[in-house]
């Protein structure tokens, strides 16, 4: 007995197509072509489909990128005004601080020309007013004659070089000023201050006392002896 045999259905597409003289063309599309034109179409739903994919795709990229840049630019707008507003407080602390600066630089000059002044031994060699007289021989000199409990001061600022035996006075006191000056203080009475002290303008050098009312005051100036009185400020 035989087995039966399966038969295949083929299936034919028949297309009419009128001319324009009225007469009708057919035309036959076999079962292999239409599948041909059923894959072809698949492929090509497939490509819109994956197109249509592909721009959904980067367009929601895009949209999150813009998202991001925009929240990326507002927080550099907000970091940027931040930093205005801190520049503007610096540049007023720089102004201030300038200010500052300024004022600090005319006190310190203030104060170095008040040590310069100071440093000057322009002062009265007393600290009380008291009868004076300029020797006439020898080195220019003046000698004043103080009362009982008056002070001899120092008529600058300077250190003291040198305490030592004056053979006309008992002691003298040599002070340096710094700037080419020496005050020189002759006597009789126990010398207050020590060599190599730093002393101010109006320090104590001398008491004086019942046997020590005359002070012999002279001024060196770069080594050699001048006239105290060009020195000495009567309004001071």
């Amino acid at each position: 007995m035989g087995k039966p045999s399966k038969r295949k259905n083929k299936y034919t597409f028949t297309m009419a197509v009128q001319k324009s003289d009225g007469t009708v063309k057919e035309h036959m599309i076999s079962q292999r072509g239409m599948e041909a034109a059923a894959a072809i179409v698949v492929v090509l739903a497939v490509a819109v489909i994956c197109k249509f994919v592909l721009d959904w795709i980067t367009i929601k990229d895009a949209r999150k990128e813009i998202v991001n840049q925009t929240i990326t630019i507002n927080d550099l707008t907000d970091e940027n005004e931040a930093l205005s507003v801190l520049n503007a407080t610096l540049t007023d602390k720089i102004a201030l601080l300038g200010e500052t600066v300024s004022k600090k630089a005319e006190v310190e000059d203030a104060l170095s020309q008040k040590m310069m002044e100071n440093a000057l031994p322009t002062g009265i060699p007393l600290s009380d007013l008291a009868p004076v007289e300029e020797m006439k021989e020898g080195d220019p000199m003046v000698v004043f004659t103080a009362s009982n409990g008056i002070h001899v001061v120092a008529s600058g600022t300077g250190v003291v070089v040198s305490v030592d035996t004056d053979e006309a006075y008992g002691t003298r006191v040599v002070l340096d000023h710094g700037n080419g000056c020496q005050s020189l203080y002759r006597n009789a009475g126990t010398a207050l201050v020590k060599d190599g002290q730093k002393v101010g303008k109006g320090y104590i050098l001398f008491t004086v006392g019942k046997d020590n009312h005359k002070l012999g005051y002279q001024i060196m100036q770069n080594g050699r002896f001048v006239d105290p009185m060009l020195f000495i400020d009567r309004e001071g």
